[in-house]
């Protein structure tokens, strides 16, 4: 499979505020009410209120996957290793198939960006056996490097994110 570069994770400061580099080695495409998910492409918060339907391709039905999906940009506390926004994991997701058929550990969160612009992180991490993910204890105050660690998830196999920021009336016309 041909790898996919990761200079758009790096000009949005993915890497390196969120995850640390990694070999992309999976195909996971995300999309909301079939528009694709893609790097740093901005969508209104109204269009992404229903959980995204996420794909999983490159991998046979034997492998599990974990799936998290988080906001760095909110606003907390001085360490921005503690400032991510949990919004939504699924964990024991099978190679091949999509996030429906995982465990959803936590239920889906509805970006609601309040100030700025605020990038929203899918990423993927293949598991070493099936149901060795546990619950975070909050969803503010959140870490992908941490919780990856504690999980022992190892480094991502794949992912994407896009921005939004706050509706007004005019923008949504």
């Amino acid at each position: 499979m041909a790898r996919m570069p990761l200079e758009p994770l790096i000009v949005g400061r993915v890497i390196g505020e969120v995850l640390d580099s990694f070999t992309t080695s999976m195909k996971m495409t995300v999309s909301y009410n079939k528009k694709q998910v893609y790097n740093g492409h901005e969508l209104f918060p109204s269009s992404v209120n229903t959980k995204p339907k996420v794909q999983i391709e490159g991998a046979d039905m034997r492998s599990f996957f974990t799936l998290i999906m988080t906001d760095p940009d909110v606003p907390g506390p001085s360490d921005p290793y503690l400032r991510e926004h949990l919004h939504w994991i699924v964990t024991d997701i099978p190679g091949t198939t999509d996030a429906t058929f995982g465990k959803e550990l936590v239920s889906y969160e509805i970006p609601k960006p309040n100030i700025g612009i605020h990038r929203f992180v899918f990423v993927l991490f293949k598991q070493k056996r099936r149901q060795c993910v546990t619950p975070p204890t909050s969803r503010d105050h959140f870490n992908t490097r941490n919780f990856a660690a504690q999980n022992d998830l190892g480094l991502p196999v794949a992912a994407v994110y896009f921005n939004a920021q706050r509706e007004t009336a005019a923008r949504r016309r």
